[in-house]
């Protein structure tokens, strides 16, 4: 699972949102039609792209080429998926490590293993999980976007916990970007077309939005943390005893993926959210006189 990359929010946030402004354009209504008001939702989301992109260090020309190369694309490119895929046997193997009994002390606590060699190794997880991939890759990859290190002796442990870092590199950090938005448009269009139709149930699809202090942001992402990292663990959990055992279960299988985001947004009209109703009417005052 990624973690979220540590930047100067701050300073990108004042960007967008001066961008943002100069580039506003017509603001959809109530009287606007479903055409222009599909049409402006277009342009705010091209906008947000680009200026994301620009912000992965993609250049205007770069943009550019790429929207006229998507124009000949009948169905999206295989990019992201496949550039992300060491890092996700990574993650496979990491959770593997931090809760299967061979690799588990009695405290259920990670063990410090042996790095080449049989049995309970993690020469024989890096097989597992990574297979295309040589040994000393995988020790080096564990070592550079996770809670790993290595020990004298020809050992390697497991420090904390089983996040695995995508800021590693801008493509990186861009594609797992590119899965998240391809993941949440296919389950919006779903749902749109099981609503539609009415021939089927929905995929998941939940958001909660509130408005709390600037300055009690970071205390509510601490005390959602194990929360959100509880309710991970048990979709993996859920999910592990109904993965395919066979060659022909596995034609039949399907990718399941649960994402959770905590977003922060300053910027209130874009949010969409009224700021009257979370204040109290003022009481008028008892006069005293």
């Amino acid at each position: 699972m990624p973690k979220v990359p540590v930047t100067d929010t701050t300073r990108e946030k004042r960007h967008s949102q001066g961008v943002r402004g100069r580039a506003r354009g017509p603001v959809s209504s109530s009287r606007a039609s479903p055409t222009a008001t599909r049409e402006n939702l277009s342009v705010e989301l091209y906008s947000l792209v680009r200026l994301a992109l620009t912000q992965f260090g993609v250049s205007p020309a770069q943009q550019e080429r790429a929207i006229e190369r998507s124009r000949r694309q009948k169905t999206a490119p295989y990019v992201s998926g496949p550039l992300l895929r060491d890092t996700r046997g990574l993650c496979a193997l990491l959770l593997e490590w931090s809760r299967d009994g061979e690799y588990v002390d009695s405290d259920g606590k990670p063990r410090v293993l042996v790095i080449k060699g049989r049995g309970a190794t993690f020469e024989r997880l890096a097989r597992r999980f990574l297979p295309q991939k040589p040994l000393t890759e995988v020790v080096a990859m564990a070592c550079a976007t996770a809670e790993v290190t290595t020990r004298p002796g020809g050992k390697i442990a497991l420090l904390g916990g089983i996040l695995v870092s995508v800021a590693q590199s801008r493509e990186n950090l861009l594609a797992h970007a590119i899965r998240q938005i391809d993941q949440l448009l296919e389950t919006v269009l779903h749902n749109h077309v099981v609503h539609t139709q009415g021939n089927g149930n929905g995929w998941l699809e939940r958001m909660v939005l509130g408005v709390i202090s600037r300055s009690e942001f970071n205390d509510l992402m601490r005390e959602l943390k194990p929360q959100i990292d509880d309710l991970l663990q048990r979709v993996d959990s859920a999910v592990q005893p109904r993965q395919p055992k066979t060659l022909r279960a596995l034609k039949n299988a399907t990718a399941v993926s649960v994402a959770v985001c905590v977003a922060r947004e300053d910027d209130w009209e874009r949010a969409g959210i009224d700021a009257r109703p979370f204040v109290a009417p003022a009481r008028s005052r008892a006069k005293s006189e």
